[in-house]
């Protein structure tokens, strides 16, 4: 026998009037918006952004906890147009839910965004970073002993044949060397994580074309005000291993984790490298390999950061090794006027610890960076200008932050607790992750070495 089903067509009326339920039912409770929304806490935007409206008379304003909210959400999901994130916004149901707008509520226009960013600054954006990295100091993801620091490029939305011209729509983008050889126009965003759970600490913007090595200690010490406390170690890859570096973190009384560049030959190697000569820095000379010493004559020219170091030419004159030296009438040395410091990072950087503390860096903050640029729009400047850069670099941290935080409640309660206060949601948090988080990091020796 045929089990026989009559063919059909659905009417598909359009202009049908129906009565829907909320919008709160049509989010699953699992969604990644209400993962991120139960650890959201944007009641202080209001006060934050008071100064920037008129308060007795105009017309009515978008609510700003609306504006930040939209913006989070383009970090979240990484739209990288606003009129984009619109389009979205009007037909996504959990995307409604999440800005708080119903159905029959019209989406801002997205010239009302970009003028009220304008009206914000960066000074909001600033404080939900900064209230992000206290959420999840207060849940213990934070350890603060050990800072990963490096920097990645940002592509600028501008065409390179416009970059430093006149007139130019992005002034304040320049030229860099990005990942295949390729120079564009763009940013850096240099970063600083903390080591326990890749909680985003510190982030300072610049352009493409200054190099991160020379500003690494700015970004620590916006971590250390985040932080209210001073790291251990900092952990940074090559570009950061200058003896300016050591110096600058010595006086903060952090070890620096970063291999120290490597000292090239002279001549081809036919002749001594200056890593052959012993320093003496409570003398301020060098040592050559045959007992004599090289003073310090002072600055070179047009290099301020340079100093001269010279042989007396009695001492070359009869020296046996001056064909391994030098072919001049005696040898000089053009040194760092951080080379004290250097040294000492050389002689930190043959130790266990050193190696054991710099292993641990690239998947912690390249993974970082992998994960801003493949899921939250990291890869493209959204806006024009520094200070719109700088916005979507604050956003899209909290944002890595916060998922920290909701993947912290899920994996030590076993599922979002119900909607409370946020801060006794963190003091709850904070008790379960005591009990059994297990403290790796304290076979680790912190102490530099004494040289």
């Amino acid at each position: 026998m045929h089990d026989w089903v009559m063919q059909t067509r659905r009417d598909n009326r359009q202009g049908r009037l129906i009565l829907l339920p909320p919008l709160e039912e049509f989010v699953p409770s699992d969604h990644r918006l209400r993962r991120l929304n139960k650890v959201l806490d944007l009641g202080f935007v209001h006060e934050a952004v008071r100064d920037k409206y008129s308060q007795d008379n105009g017309r009515p304003s978008v609510d700003p906890e609306v504006v930040i909210r939209l913006f989070l959400l383009q970090a979240i999901e990484g739209i990288g147009q606003v009129r984009e994130l619109l389009r979205q916004v009007q037909v996504n149901l959990a995307y409604r839910w999440f800005i708080g707008y119903e159905l029959d509520e019209e989406i801002p226009d997205h010239s009302t965004l970009s003028k009220v960013l304008d009206r914000f600054g960066d000074a909001v954006f600033d404080e939900l970073f900064a209230r992000s990295i206290a959420q999840c100091q207060a849940s213990g993801l934070i350890e603060g002993k050990v800072l990963h620091v490096d920097a990645t490029v940002i592509r600028a939305d501008i065409d390179k044949r416009n970059v430093n011209g006149e007139g130019s729509s992005d002034p304040d983008a320049r030229f860099g060397h990005f990942p295949g050889g390729e120079v564009q126009p763009g940013y850096k965003q240099q970063t600083a994580v903390d080591d326990r759970a890749r909680v985003i600490v510190g982030v300072e913007v610049i352009s493409a074309d200054r190099q991160e090595g020379h500003s690494a200690a700015s970004v620590v010490d916006r971590a250390t005000t985040h932080l209210g406390c001073v790291p251990e170690a900092v952990c940074a890859d090559a570009a950061y291993g200058s003896g300016e570096n050591r110096a600058e973190f010595e006086g903060r009384g952090i070890r620096l984790i970063s291999p120290p560049k490597e000292v090239m030959p002279v001549a081809g190697g036919r002749y001594f490298r200056v890593s052959d000569f012993q320093y003496d820095e409570s003398r301020d000379v060098f040592m050559c390999p045959s007992g004599a010493l090289l003073r310090n004559v002072g600055g070179v020219l047009g290099r301020p950061k340079l100093q001269r170091y010279a042989a007396c030419r009695s001492s070359c004159r009869g020296c046996g090794l001056k064909e391994r030296c030098t072919k001049g009438p005696r040898r000089q040395l053009k040194v760092s006027s951080y080379y004290g410091a250097l040294d000492r990072l050389r002689a930190d950087s043959r130790t266990d610890s050193f190696r054991d503390l710099y292993r641990r860096r690239a998947p912690v903050v390249e993974g970082i960076f992998a994960e801003a640029k493949q899921w939250h729009g990291l890869r493209r400047a959204w806006r024009r200008g520094l200070t719109n850069v700088r916005v979507q670099c604050l956003l899209i941290a909290a944002v890595l932050n916060f998922k920290r935080l909701a993947t912290a409640f899920i994996r030590f309660f076993g599922y979002l607790p119900a909607a409370r206060p946020t801060q006794t949601l963190i003091r709850a948090v904070l008790m379960r992750f005591r009990e059994i988080v297990i403290e790796t990091h304290s076979q680790i020796r912190y102490a530099p070495c004494q040289t």
